[in-house]
């Protein structure tokens, strides 16, 4: 062993300070970053369909990704035209 191993009785000081600061240091970014996520994310909310159109052309993007979802706004906008006409 040699001296810089050895306490020699003497109690080892631990650093929680440090840790402690990392740690918060890690938070605080983690946070901003989950903000600037939650900012982008709002920034990209759509516009709400307005019209039986808007519903059909919003059917017509989620074709290839959501088949049944994109059947039942067609249903519905089809009604809602429907129902219009009478």
């Amino acid at each position: 062993m040699t001296s810089h191993s050895m306490s020699f009785g003497r109690p080892l000081r631990a650093h929680p300070a440090s840790s402690t600061q990392w740690l918060g240091q890690f938070t605080e970014m983690m946070l901003k970053a989950l903000r600037q996520i939650d900012r982008w994310q709002l920034g990209q909310r759509q516009e709400q369909p307005r019209s039986a159109q808007d519903v059909l052309d919003w059917a017509d993007r989620l074709q290839s990704r959501e088949p049944g979802f994109a059947s039942d706004l067609r249903a519905a906008a089809l009604r809602s035209m429907n129902e219009r006409s009478d």
